[in-house]
């Protein structure tokens, strides 16, 4: 974990007025092995059952985070719900969370990441940090890649991540959701094998619509589009791409399991408030 950028997320948050806790662990080098693995999980649970704790803001991405879904009391977590935010790597405990104890957990900027978003990105993290209830967010000016009109709950995160979990008890099934997807430094080939992956595995069997984020250094633009179309063309669901999410400055925040509208002739990503 850089300091730097540890310092400048803790900044912000402490210019809007949070109260911050923290260990000095997270500067130290992760063993490897089940006991730390272990060690993680029991001070992560103990951030969350913290009466004082009201939100758990993962410091950064990377990787390490499926190791520790074994070793979570997750009965003794669901009586005490959080705001869990994240994303990349954390995508595995959004889901699981999600899934499992029915949380709305949040895809945004990690602490690392809060300082270098853009100020849209940063005010919609804000609100959802803040925010008592669902607020109403249209995304517009999507590109469509496959025409259509969907509505469901929104799942979903970086797509890497999602593929690991395959295979696991904590695996991904996205029956009935719009997903949106995002990722970074993977060759087009790779890309096109994961979702293919997803594909034979089951994992996106019934999904309603998929929204692309950002693929940053996956190679150009227009090659992305193409082979995530192409891809994704079995599914036979609406698919629009330019969500303003994942690998950049501009991540903006969403909500897993809040309802959501995927529309082609307006080209938008409307969350629904209240639930329709």
């Amino acid at each position: 974990m850089a300091p730097a950028a540890f310092e400048k997320g803790i900044a912000v948050l402490q210019d809007w007025g949070f109260r911050i806790k923290h260990g000095p662990e997270i500067f130290h080098h992760r063993p490897w092995g089940g006991d730390a693995d272990r060690r993680v999980a029991e001070r992560f649970q103990e951030l969350w059952l913290d009466p004082e704790v009201k939100a758990v803001l993962a410091v950064r991405g990377g990787y390490g985070s499926l190791k520790i879904l074994p070793y979570l009391d997750l009965e003794r977590m669901g009586s005490h719900p959080q705001r869990l935010v994240g994303f990349s790597d954390i995508t595995n405990l959004l889901w699981h969370f999600h899934k499992r104890l029915g949380l709305a957990t949040f895809h945004g900027p990690t602490l690392a990441h809060l300082g270098e978003i853009t100020p849209e990105a940063r005010n919609n993290f804000y609100r959802w940090l803040s925010a008592g209830e669902p607020w109403p967010v249209t995304y517009s000016d999507l590109t469509v890649l496959h025409p259509g009109t969907a509505q469901g709950p929104l799942a979903g995160g970086n797509l890497t991540t999602l593929c690991h979990l395959v295979g696991t008890p904590f695996a991904p099934n996205f029956r009935n959701y719009l997903i949106f997807l995002e990722d970074h430094n993977e060759a087009l080939y790779r890309l096109d094998r994961m979702v293919h992956h997803l594909l034979l595995a089951g994992v996106l069997d019934g999904v309603k619509g998929v929204v692309l984020g950002e693929f940053a250094n996956c190679g150009s633009r227009e090659g992305v589009l193409e082979v995530m179309a192409a891809a994704l063309a079995p599914l036979q669901a609406p698919v629009l791409a330019g969500l303003p999410l994942g690998h950049q400055p501009d991540n903006h925040t969403l909500p897993l399991g809040a309802r959501a509208r995927l529309d082609s002739p307006s080209a938008s990503l409307e969350l629904l408030v209240p639930a329709a």
